[in-house]
């Protein structure tokens, strides 16, 4: 039984799966070439296949130098090495970096008499850039623990400690 030839077009509009390596990828490019009997220079059916590769991996390659698929597929494979090496590094450079200060119990400069403090609730926030940090012992209050109106500017969602 054979397979049914394919158009130029459509041997065009064949992209790379999510899962698949680069070289399942040029082996599938290949074989539907095989049914395309359209005559192509070698360095227009790789730009083909660098069409269907993502475009975080398309915009890194310059397809005016990779003159057949074995060096389309090596390049790849490199970008995909160093896109791997950067993920790796980067989750380790955002460490906040952390300062200590010394203090001396003798240090009366900035000594505080908690006793002229009025008793009242202060609530400050930091705002630093950067993605949310998520604390996984916070747990959503479902208005066990109500914000009073009259301080509901803000707040939209309320947050507990789950010490259980």
């Amino acid at each position: 039984m054979g397979q049914s030839k394919i158009s130029l077009k459509e041997l065009a509009s064949v992209r790379r799966k999510a899962p698949e390596s680069i070289n399942d990828y040029l082996n599938r490019f290949r074989l539907l070439k095989a049914r395309c009997f359209t005559q192509v220079p070698e360095h227009e059916l790789v730009e083909m296949a660098a069409g269907g590769l993502d475009y975080s991996i398309r915009k890194k390659l310059d397809t005016q130098y990779l003159r057949d698929m074995a060096r389309l597929a090596d390049r790849v494979r490199q970008v995909e090495r160093l896109k791997a090496e950067k993920a790796r590094t980067s989750k380790f450079q955002k460490k906040e970096k952390v300062a200590y200060v010394e203090t001396y119990e003798d240090d009366n400069e900035y000594e505080i008499n908690y006793e002229d403090i009025d008793e009242s609730e202060v609530c400050v926030a930091g705002l630093k850039p950067g993605p949310p940090y998520t604390c996984k012992l916070l747990k959503p209050s479902n208005g066990k623990n109500p914000v009073e109106p009259k301080n509901d500017k803000y707040v939209a969602k309320t947050y507990s400690f789950d010490i259980t």
